[in-house]
């Protein structure tokens, strides 16, 4: 007696069956566990600015003009000045550092010197300002800072040294965070 082809077929197809039971069995009764979450990321708050004596923006177009007591306004030896810099990162939540340069000399005036003290005695870097630091501290509105820079002719540059030369500068101002002043967590 031949089997016939259902037959074989059909007898494959149940010890298929109870071999694979089995092994589905096991993975219904495995242990599972599961959990999501969700998060959430604001970034600090960057609000440093700067401004003049009149607490006028300073921008890329801004202009900034000695004063002398020549006619017009013109500088004379024995003159001198400030330019006022106001530096304001109330609410910003990082600690920064801020230079102050005065680059792009040109012109053939050389005897305007600028300095970072009113008597004259520390003369700004031409290539590489000053730079100073505020600290962050969590809910501080007090991030500011006042600067001054002093400008002069001294007076025994005498007029043949200056006398219808002219000087044109840059005021360069950059705030930069300190990567080691961070917000404190939870604000």
């Amino acid at each position: 007696m031949k089997k016939s082809i259902f037959g074989k077929i059909g007898a494959a197809a149940v010890v298929l069956t109870l071999v694979t039971s089995s092994l589905v069995g096991g993975t219904f009764a495995k242990y599972t566990s599961s959990a999501s979450a969700s998060g959430k990321v604001t970034a600090a708050k960057w609000t440093v600015n700067f401004t003049d004596g009149d607490n006028a923006a300073y921008t890329d177009s801004s202009t900034i003009s000695l004063l002398g007591s020549g006619e017009n306004n013109t500088v004379i030896p024995g003159d001198n000045g400030e330019i006022a810099i106001n530096i304001n990162g109330a609410g910003t939540e990082v600690g920064f550092d801020y230079t102050v340069k005065i680059t792009n000399r040109t012109g053939d005036l050389g005897a305007v010197q600028f300095y970072t003290d009113s008597a004259h005695q520390n003369l700004i870097d031409n290539t590489n300002g000053f730079t100073k630091h505020i600290a962050y501290e969590a809910g501080n509105e007090a991030m500011k800072a006042n600067e001054v820079i002093y400008w002069a002719i001294p007076e025994e540059t005498g007029a043949e040294g200056v006398e219808g030369k002219s000087c044109e500068f840059k005021l360069e101002l950059t705030a930069v965070q300190k990567p080691d002043e961070k917000p404190v967590e939870g604000n």
